[in-house]
């Protein structure tokens, strides 16, 4: 009875295995983009987050984004926006934490600070005074933060990730874009975990071997 049931786990096991490395199909885990947009740096593949931190979805997936982007290869340029819709005042006062962050070059280093702070411990950070006051307690000069966050710079920027969010065809969070060309989401995959970065994972292996071939195609001839 042991070894049967020893035997059996095996077997789910593997199919498990078999069925997480499993193809993805294009129109269940991922979609073509209407109008592919051409990536920010040639010769990389490009993935692209768009988020809110005001997003319970993006919260739940960020922490696997987070170790997923810490250990990316060189050939891929990761890079995240912050959605702004319009009309959505709400939307656009969280966005304007990240582009203050973003001028200092400290997004990234305190995107899972942001979403805690909101998702977690429901600071109203659209609120100048809780926002300057969680700015200081994370040691990050408030000064420097007043003057990015009110700069004409900044509302410039407001405008271009209003601009991305119409070039992209953004209506909901979290949206991953790979390479310009394919887009995936948690909800198209049916899970807020890390499930979706294995499908960008997969994303990439396609647009790394599809930019390989003319290369190779290239040395081929010359030879």
């Amino acid at each position: 009875m042991t070894r049967w049931i020893k035997s059996l786990l095996l077997a789910v096991g593997l199919v498990a295995a078999v069925a997480a490395h499993a193809d993805i199909k294009e129109g269940t885990e991922y979609k073509l983009m209407t109008n592919p947009v051409p990536v920010q740096q040639p010769g990389k593949i490009e993935v692209i987050e768009f988020f809110w931190y005001g997003c319970p979805h993006c919260f739940h997936v960020e922490p696997y984004v987070e170790k997923w982007a810490a250990a990316l290869p060189k050939d891929v340029n990761f890079i995240r926006y912050h959605v702004v819709w319009q009309g959505r005042s709400d939307i656009v006062a969280h966005a304007k934490i990240f582009v203050a962050l973003n001028q200092m070059g400290i997004a990234a280093k305190y995107q899972q600070a942001v979403f805690n702070a909101v998702q977690r411990d429901g600071l109203e950070l659209r609120r100048d005074e809780v926002l300057f006051d969680w700015v200081k307690k994370q040691g990050i000069n408030v000064d420097q933060f007043k003057a990015a966050y009110n700069s004409f710079s900044a509302n410039a920027e407001l405008g271009k990730l209003s601009q991305l969010v119409n070039t992209y065809q953004i209506d909901g969070v979290p949206t991953f874009i790979v390479n310009g060309k394919f887009v995936t989401a948690p909800s198209m995959v049916g899970k807020e975990d890390g499930t979706v970065l294995t499908v960008i994972d997969q994303l990439i292996a396609k647009e790394r071997a599809t930019q390989k071939k003319p290369a190779a195609a290239a040395t081929t001839k010359k030879k």
